[in-house]
């Protein structure tokens, strides 16, 4: 696995483990567009796995070609369907509490 890209994002909201959420429903639009650099280039439907520090991970797939060193956004990285997937939390979390987030390159 190589490291596609990595971000922190502050949550938007408190959940408890075993919640279902997505990317779009954790973090405010504020942060949905804060910029993250591409760190290795990557084609269309590239399978990324999304790991949100200790909080759950999922695989998800890009929504264009990237190429390294360009700024994306969560909003601009994936499809709305990839984006909108359910994601199992691992633990509690609250509204304001910091998350890192690591991509990796899977194909």
């Amino acid at each position: 696995m190589e490291l596609f890209a990595a971000n922190e994002l502050r949550l938007n909201k408190n959940v408890k483990k075993g919640d279902k959420e997505s990317l779009l429903s954790l973090f405010s639009p504020e942060d949905r567009f804060k910029n993250t650099r591409v760190l290795v280039d990557a084609v269309e439907n590239t399978t990324v796995s999304v790991s949100l520090e200790n909080l759950g991970e999922i695989d998800l797939k890009l929504g264009d070609d990237m190429e390294k060193g360009q700024k994306k956004t969560i909003m601009t990285l994936f499809w709305f369907n990839e984006r909108s997937k359910l994601i199992t939390m691992m633990k509690d979390a609250g509204a304001g509490d910091t998350v890192k987030i690591n991509m990796y390159k899977l194909d």
